[in-house]
């Protein structure tokens, strides 16, 4: 899957909390009325695709409201009554808000199903817009010969990940470590691995890691290795024997985890994965003697 075709399907779920947050603005919970915590999110998630602060208030009381006045939006929303009118106009260009022509002049929010495919559909032509242009800006692939590159923040180099996978042609390495939660977002570049059909390594630090690989994606190759205690690496990928990513997990406060890595796909690359290549073929060729021995004195018996 393109980058770009990436991203347009997994913008759809900003739209989603916007929904879920308008609907729980405009709804009785549990006998009370909604929270000041639901409208503070369907504000800010409105705001995320695009709206102005006020422009999201506005909108946010009319859908609590039903209709009103500007008087009355400006109320429910904490918007200077001066702001309010330009605010719907706004709403109103972008097919967000009715006007009904009366004395005082009234307004309505169009239902919240609509609202969000309104702000879908915008939203994606922007994505398909943006990413048509970077196409044709874009001069060639990266070429990381002999070359490093950081990237920092856990979701940033699960991402990069994925990009490595998407371009493997014969083999995917994956190297865990122990930590749980590393493990569980680990799982999507195997998964993904093995839906391109490549086949799949997976160096697991315990048999416990190894069971629950085998549980969760199975159809990936396995083993376990030995691991220096006191280690703060954290995953490594290897793809095709050229392209590597290490990370290292830091913990700067007590449970906060900061995971960096540092990419390289050509010269170093190449070099790196192949001192850790055989590192796993050893594991492998070693994994590969004890099943054939466990068979052998199965047949003994």
């Amino acid at each position: 899957m393109h980058r770009f075709d990436t991203y347009l399907v997994c913008s759809t779920t900003p739209h989603r909390a916007v929904r879920r947050q308008l609907k729980r603005a405009t709804s009785i919970q549990f006998n009370s009325m909604p929270t000041n915590e639901h409208r503070t999110r369907a504000v800010e998630s409105l705001e995320s695709l695009g709206l102005r602060e006020y422009e999201a208030r506005c909108f946010v009381a009319l859908v609590q409201l039903s209709e009103g006045t500007a008087k009355e939006v400006s109320k429910v929303a904490s918007v200077p009554r001066s702001r309010v009118y330009d605010s719907l106009e706004k709403l109103q260009n972008r097919g967000l808000v009715d006007i009904r022509e009366s004395n005082p002049r009234k307004y309505r929010g169009v239902s919240v199903d609509t609202a969000i495919q309104t702000l879908e559909n915008e939203f994606t032509n922007h994505l398909e817009t943006a990413g048509e242009n970077l196409t044709e800006l874009q001069v060639s692939p990266h070429n990381g010969d002999n070359e490093f590159w950081t990237v920092s923040g856990r979701e940033n180099v699960t991402e990069r990940g994925n990009e490595l996978v998407d371009r493997a042609e014969r083999e995917v390495v994956v190297v865990l470590p122990e930590d749980d939660h590393v493990v569980d977002i680990s799982l999507a570049w195997i998964q993904r691995a093995l839906d391109a059909g490549v086949t799949t390594l997976v160096d697991a630090p315990t048999p416990a890691v190894r069971h629950r690989v085998e549980s969760e994606v199975p159809g990936a190759q396995v083993f376990v290795s030995t691991r220096e205690d006191g280690t703060t690496l954290g995953r490594t990928l290897l793809v095709d024997d050229h392209a590597v990513l290490l990370s290292v997990i830091d913990e700067p406060l007590p449970t906060v985890q900061e995971e960096t890595a540092v990419v390289s796909d050509g010269g170093v690359g190449t070099r790196i994965a192949s001192l850790v290549e055989d590192v796993s073929k050893v594991r492998r060729n070693e994994l590969v003697a004890e099943s054939t021995t466990a068979v052998d004195a199965a047949d003994d018996d």
